[in-house]
């Protein structure tokens, strides 16, 4: 039996240190957590601890398929991976001259640095249409990165240290599992802990059992409740006037921008807290010395996404506190990801063009496109606008090609599909955004015969495709060194050791001149988000939901047994999941004629989709929750709840507006 360490490859700020069990011949036999990573301590969510059952999988993707027919009447029907690459050379190559038409579609299928960008060397070369924004976080990132840069924040493996936690847009038992020891021992020993968020979340559940509190605001007024709180600190003499003038710019001008408005009954009315709540919050945070600041996604995924971030990043600020702010832990780490990606491979003054990730739909409806290249993604469910989505990939002048591990909805409508290994199978590297720990994760197991990895897949597409050698001469534990190189120059060699042989390394942020910002300093006034046509400072715009409009705001929550589309293939997770409802208000119920159980539509300009109903007080009225992403063919429409979003970007960052989508509800006929 051999035992080799790796890492969760999802996309999860946790990261977890796994151990995986290989015979002799190389099979896979099993999987737990690792006891010696710093911060997941060897535990495992759910998930991950029976992903064995995908390795394993009947239904797993063997042998490549390829179409025989039209889009919509044809069959795919299995080939070998030499026919199956002819397929693709006698469609793609024609676009070598026109590599713009050819579109590339990529997303968190794993969080490798190798397997997950490696293809771009590739599409680099050919010049082709690359996305750009995101489907996550990249609002709330944008917003981070316009007041703080690169400040790192708190290091998650030291809050048992904390004298208060503010849980803010964060549903830490669904999302952050390896928090919540942490935080249950100290609310248990009477330390204040709150969670801010917009439904009475498992988490808010969690924390009324240990003796903390939740705060349920209205949909998209984090940014008006954040004002508010420091307009409070500077009345009260809360602020940390060193901080202000040595590391921030614009401090007087935000001084004065929220004592100008902001005021408790203003923000009472914006948020729906008691005016009572936002004061008690205020001096909380404030006058907490080793506060825990930890923030989520979810207050990011609307229109107004990024401006929120602004704005608790702001508060941060001026209370000193941006150190005691967790967010993400991607900038602690620096990598080198070039060395993967190869940009300069781009065509000599023509960089390859983009478009916005969440409005796939509508570039391949718009006919300029003769190819769509698709892995670690299932866009015809996780995308806004999915039934464009899956409209633009039948059609028959995009040729559709899917590097997957299973039959997804995604690898239903392409014309080629390529079978991939599992993470156990292949070598990569991975940063966790929730911790500061790295870890090189080599290849654990032999793939069975016919599935390749990402970038063998990828190299042998572009050896077909007679591109330069770089983008397909490459090995992945060569890679692997590399990449560690170029990021952390370790001066240790015995440090640089344990990490190339997978033992999971905690990195030490770079002292830096500054904070990363244009100017080098906290940035309360922010030219660069003017010039986007955004405001200076942090603002409290509400969200009015946008393209969409209906009477309800509709939430897809982090689902406790899937991930995104990952694992819908696994029948024990399938069972865990059960039917799948759709939670709302007992009131709305009520005045909409639906029981427990019943069927109900929601509905909008985009699309009709149904889902048997949940009645809970847990929701607020006019509010309705979906947990995860339903498959499309779990719903009377065959399309999942992504159809209902629209293709609208955020305030910055290109990224998602989900939780911006408005729908009616009513019985289902």
């Amino acid at each position: 039996m051999k035992t080799t360490p790796l890492a969760c490859p999802l996309d999860c700020p946790d990261a977890c240190g796994i151990l995986v069990d290989a015979d002799d011949s190389g099979r896979f036999v099993a999987l737990r957590g690792n006891p010696e990573h710093g911060y997941s301590r060897g535990h495992l969510c759910g998930k991950t601890a029976i992903y064995g059952d995908l390795i394993h999988a009947p239904n797993r993707l063997l042998t490549p398929l390829v179409r025989r027919g039209d889009k919509r009447t044809g069959e795919l029907v299995p080939a070998t991976w030499d026919e199956a690459l002819a397929r693709i050379v006698e469609r793609v190559g024609p676009l070598k001259e026109h590599g713009e038409r050819i579109l590339v579609a990529f997303y968190a299928g794993t969080m490798g640095r190798i397997q997950r960008f490696f293809p771009l060397r590739m599409f680099h070369a050919l010049g082709a249409t690359l996305t750009d924004g995101g489907l996550c976080d990249n609002s709330t990132t944008a917003g981070y990165e316009c007041v703080l840069g690169s400040v790192v924040g708190a290091d998650l493996e030291h809050a048992d240290e904390s004298d208060a936690v503010v849980l803010w847009g964060c549903d830490m038992v669904r999302t952050v599992q390896h928090l919540q020891p942490a935080v249950q021992r100290l609310a248990k020993r009477g330390v204040p802990v709150v969670a801010i968020d917009i439904y009475r979340s498992d988490t808010i559940q969690a924390l009324e059992r240990w003796g903390g509190r939740g705060l349920i605001v209205k949909p998209g007024s984090d940014a008006a409740l954040a004002l508010a709180l420091a307009r409070i600190a500077f009345e009260r003499g809360w602020v940390d006037r060193g901080f202000l003038e040595r590391e921030c710019l614009g401090a007087a001008e935000f001084e004065r921008h929220v004592r100008a408005g902001h005021d408790l009954a203003w923000a009472s009315n914006a948020t729906g807290l008691p005016e009572a709540e936002i004061v008690a919050l205020a001096e909380l945070i404030a006058r907490s010395p080793r506060l825990l600041l930890k923030t989520g996604v979810g207050f990011g995924r609307r229109r107004n996404g990024a401006m929120s971030m602004r704005a608790i990043c702001s508060l941060a600020a001026v209370l000193g506190k941006v150190d005691n702010l967790h967010y993400e832990s991607f900038s602690c780490f620096e990598l080198a990801d070039d060395v993967v990606r190869l940009p300069h491979l781009q065509r000599a003054g023509r960089a390859c063009a983009s478009f916005k990730h969440v409005q796939l739909g509508r570039e391949l409806e718009s006919g300029k496109y003769g190819a769509l290249f698709v892995w670690a993604h299932n866009p015809a469910v996780v995308c806004p606008e999915a039934a464009r989505v899956r409209a633009g990939m039948q059609r028959d002048d995009v040729f559709v090609v899917v590097h997957e591990q299973f039959l997804t909805e995604s690898a239903q409508l392409a014309d080629v599909v390529l079978p991939s290994t599992m993470f156990v199978e292949h070598t990569d590297v991975y940063r966790s955004y929730g911790h500061r720990r790295l870890q090189v994760a080599r290849k654990a197991c032999e793939a069975p015969k016919g599935p390749r990895s990402v970038l063998d897949t990828f190299s042998a597409i572009a050896k077909a495709l007679d591109l330069p050698r770089e983008t397909w001469d490459a090995d992945a534990d060569r890679l692997c060194d590399e990449l560690v190189d170029a990021s952390l120059k370790l001066k240790d060699g015995e440090q640089r050791a344990e990490l190339l042989a997978g033992k999971p390394i905690k990195v030490t942020p770079r002292a830096r001149a500054g904070h990363g910002t244009p100017s080098g300093k906290v940035e309360l006034f922010s030219a660069a988000a003017q010039a986007r046509g955004q405001p200076p400072m942090a603002s409290y715009v509400p969200d009015e939901g946008g393209a969409t409009r209906g009477a309800f705001w509709l939430v897809s929550a982090p689902s406790v047994h899937t991930h995104n589309s990952t694992f819908s293939h696994s029948e024990r997770h399938v069972k865990r999941v059960g039917e799948q409802r759709v939670k709302l208000n007992p009131l709305d119920a009520q005045r909409l004629g639906l029981v427990d159980g019943a069927r109900a539509t929601l509905s909008n300009h985009l699309a009709r989709v149904s889902f048997p109903v949940e009645i809970t007080a847990d929701m607020p009225p006019g509010l309705v929750r979906i947990d995860g992403l339903p498959r499309a063919q779990d719903t009377l429409e065959g399309v999942g709840v992504n159809a209902l979003v629209a293709g609208e970007v955020s305030d910055l960052g290109d990224s998602n507006t989900l939780y911006s989508t408005r729908v009616d509800v009513s019985a289902a006929r």
